[in-house]
């Protein structure tokens, strides 16, 4: 808690400076994003399904970091929610207990989902200027995210359950990279940590989410 806690302070401290404190133009953003999510292939049998998404809207407050501008820190602050399908079935009595399903036990819906409070660092290089809005940019940093909810929906013809507080990691860290030009952009999220709590040893450790998709940013 108090890293969200230091992270908020940052994000509304920087609103403090204004436009002529550093003589600089800015490039704060609304952001949303849509990206394709997935847990990786490292486990063994384990097969991803259907289409796995990621939606993600916020805030990025530009702090320059250079007299022309084109470099900058990104400190942003956002939601996101996240659906993945695949042939993972949790316990309904046991969320630490899982089974890995074959082709023929495919289930009408087997999703893991879940919302999470997003704080992104970004390092960013961009060719704009205050009169070009049509540039170049690549911004690369790390999202610290806190999930804030989370679900197991299973549905076959055997059972349906719902599961809520997965034993996930609460808290996710991972490192971004955007590259575009002027309104489309390509996104990518790659964990630095597991899917599933490190203290639950039962649960594989292999997972790990990787995104990739489209960002668009609003001035």
């Amino acid at each position: 808690m108090h890293r969200i806690l230091i992270l908020i302070f940052l994000f509304f401290y920087s609103f403090g400076f204004s436009q002529e404190d550093f003589k600089k133009y800015r490039e704060d953003q609304i952001y949303f994003s849509l990206y394709y999510n997935s847990l990786g292939s490292e486990l063994d049998n384990f097969k991803e399904n259907k289409f796995s998404s990621s939606f993600n809207i916020g805030f990025f407050r530009d702090i320059p970091i250079s007299k022309s501008g084109k470099f900058a820190l990104g400190l942003g602050v956002g939601f996101g929610t996240n659906s993945l399908n695949n042939n993972m079935k949790l316990s309904s009595n046991n969320q630490s207990l899982y089974e890995l399903l074959s082709n023929r036990d495919a289930p009408t819906k087997n999703t893991f989902t879940f919302s999470e409070i997003q704080f992104p660092l970004e390092i960013r290089w961009r060719n704009s200027s205050p009169s070009n809005y049509k540039f170049w940019r690549i911004y690369a940093g790390l999202k610290y995210s806190k999930v804030i909810q989370s679900a197991f929906k299973h549905d076959s013809s055997q059972e349906k359950y719902k599961s809520t507080n997965l034993p996930i990691n609460l808290d996710q860290l991972g490192f971004t990279l955007n590259i575009g030009y002027n309104t489309w952009n390509i996104g990518l999220y790659k964990s630095l940590r597991p899917f599933f709590n490190k203290n639950i040893q039962s649960l594989p450790q292999e997972l790990e989410q990787f995104k990739v998709g489209l960002i668009f940013y609003i001035l």
